[in-house]
């Protein structure tokens, strides 16, 4: 069951990379969905026996978490930028939100 569930969590996890590649919002909350449910089946996992290649199965899903992180990290960004710039543009005050530090500016 084990090897079952890390492969719908690596599956999943590519899938959101590819869909926030492509920035196809519906694929986006699609794979999130799925993403939600293969975390649940690994939670689900009663007890793990160590086999050979678990380590790096389990430190290659992490990096891959990582690689979906920085991508929605790189549109956030991206997205408030091009919301300053819109602000900027029709001479509004700047609204507050939380940045980076976890502070509202």
């Amino acid at each position: 069951m084990s090897d079952a569930a890390l492969q719908q969590l690596s599956d999943a996890q590519g899938a959101l990379i590819a869909a926030l590649d492509a920035q196809d919002i519906e694929a986006i909350d699609s794979a999130n969905a799925a993403l939600a449910r293969a975390v649940q089946s690994v939670r689900a996992v009663g007890g793990w026996h160590e086999r050979a290649g678990l380590r790096e199965e389990i430190a290659l899903i992490l990096r891959t978490a990582d690689a979906a992180r920085g991508r929605v990290n790189m549109m956030a960004d991206r997205n408030r930028r091009n919301l300053d710039k819109l602000i900027s543009l029709v001479g509004a005050p700047r609204a507050s939100s939380y940045g980076r530090s976890g502070r509202l500016s």
